[in-house]
């Protein structure tokens, strides 16, 4: 009887100890292979369309009279991997709790950190229609300048995109749009929230559906609009203007 529950005894401790063992590989993937990461989306494209409908009427002699536009299409330069997932418990925009994170899971661990920011490519295109009012009686004024406008690579461009609250990710861009001897109006960037509106930022709010939604579509599409007019009758040098901006932004997500 005793060499019999001996046996039964080194049985048991044998299947415990194979299921602690592959229990044990089974937990550290990422330890071994860091690719193991749980990633689970990719980003297959991210672009976007800014058009600013600019006016200035100037009243002083050589002052400028006229329109233009300003056009920026960009979209983000890889299609990096993220995690997308909504954190119950993360801080949301403007106040509270819960909300959607487009993060990158850690080689070691549980841990997810933010979106960086990631490189963008695209084009801007100035328009500028202004004319010069006739100078004072006598006088005359000097030649408009304009080698600036046309179409010109973004330099340096970069975009912000990462979760807002449970309703919303939020996208920027982040370039400067004024160029040398060409007229662009009143805002230079993307955020100038005075001008394009958003959040407090200025950034652009995309709409996420439910949880539930985004769990079951293999490939997701998010997409944000604005637009906003601000006309002045103040404006810098003098006379009045205005600014019709309108942003477009969708992102794609595909479930890996």
């Amino acid at each position: 009887m005793v060499a019999v529950r001996r046996g039964l005894f080194a049985i048991a401790f044998f299947l415990v100890g194979s299921a602690c063992a592959v229990a044990f590989l089974s937990a550290t993937p990422s330890e071994a292979a860091p690719e193991g990461r749980a990633w689970t989306h990719r980003i297959t494209s991210l672009t976007g369309e800014y058009v600013d409908h600019w006016r200035l009427n100037s009243t002083e002699p050589c002052r400028l009279v006229g329109d233009g536009t300003v056009t920026v299409k960009f979209k983000m330069a890889i299609v990096p991997r993220v995690r997308l997932v909504y954190s119950p418990f993360a801080s949301a925009e403007p106040s509270g709790y819960g909300k959607w994170i487009v993060g990158v899971p850690s080689a070691h661990g549980p841990g997810l950190t933010g979106a960086p920011r990631r490189p963008a490519a695209g084009t801007i295109t100035l328009v500028d229609n202004t004319v010069q009012r006739p100078p004072e009686p006598g006088g005359e004024c000097p030649p408009l300048e304009k080698a600036g406008c046309g179409t010109t690579s973004l330099k340096r461009a970069s975009i912000d995109f990462d979760g807002y609250n449970r309703r919303f990710l939020v996208a920027g861009l982040g370039a400067s749009f004024q160029r040398a001897n060409c007229g662009i109006g009143q805002t230079h960037s993307f955020t100038d929230r005075p001008f394009s509106g958003g959040t407090r930022l200025g950034e652009l709010l995309l709409r996420m559906p439910s949880v539930a939604t985004v769990s079951r579509r293999r490939v997701l599409i998010v997409t944000g609009t604005s637009h906003k007019v601000t006309s002045s009758t103040d404006c810098e040098p003098d006379g009045s203007c205005s600014d019709d901006v309108t942003r477009r932004v969708t992102a794609t997500f595909k479930k890996l």
